[in-house]
């Protein structure tokens, strides 16, 4: 989908390792260059906003789920973090290294308010 890519630019200029912006049935829309595999990415996203998380497998490690929090879920693999957001039509996932999952917040809230505000 054309246009999808400033969105994860503007991640990314803003210090986040990975972004991408993936549909509810799971497909890309846009994502950084070498965005990591999440394995079995249509079922893991609507699991990790359940109510009994259990993390995700990203490039075959997991991470660990820490919270959930509005829109949010937060997890952590060792000193790297990560942040889903749930919008209505989509999700963003943003990925730090060596970056608490909370420095991850704050950016990609911004952008999925917004997003959010335009219908997706």
């Amino acid at each position: 989908m054309a246009g999808w890519d400033q969105y994860v630019t503007n991640l990314t200029s803003q210090g986040i390792t990975h972004a991408g912006i993936f549909g509810a049935d799971g497909s890309r829309w846009a994502a950084s260059p070498n965005f990591p595999t999440i394995d079995n990415l249509k079922d893991e996203l609507p699991k990790a906003f359940s109510t009994q998380p259990n993390g995700i497998v990203v490039n075959g490690e997991k991470y660990i789920f820490i919270r959930n929090q509005d829109n949010f879920v937060i997890l952590r693999k060792g000193a790297d973090g990560m942040v889903i957001m749930k919008l209505n039509q989509a999700y963003i996932i943003s990925i730090g290294i060596n970056q608490k999952p909370e420095m991850l917040v704050g950016a990609t809230n911004k952008i999925g308010e917004y997003l959010k505000n335009c219908g997706y």
